[in-house]
């Protein structure tokens, strides 16, 4: 084998290694995407359920009438924190 031929063979090996490499970095980051989407797809799909229901969204409006639009605000704050909460000690958890 002559060294160009050699040196070609080795710099084809190097390069289909770095594309391995690439190609799976490139999946661990797709699924890293992937996971935080499902999530989005999740709380979009969660909210056409409970929106398609028309004695959800009377029985919200009337919650909202009765208790009033800033401490409906202040629950909802609160609970999103213990709702983010509950989520990071399940994750730490897993």
């Amino acid at each position: 084998m002559s060294e160009r031929t050699l040196k070609l063979a080795q710099r084809r090996t190097a390069l289909r290694a770095h594309c391995a490499s690439q190609r799976e970095e490139l999946a661990r980051v797709a699924g890293n995407i992937e996971s935080r989407l499902s999530s989005v797809d999740h709380g979009i799909n969660m909210f056409r359920r409970y929106a398609a229901s028309p004695a959800l969204l009377v029985g919200g409006l009337a919650l909202l009438t009765m208790i009033g639009p800033r401490r409906l605000l202040r629950w909802v704050g609160r609970s999103a924190v213990f709702v983010t909460a509950g989520q990071r000690i399940f994750r730490l958890l897993r």
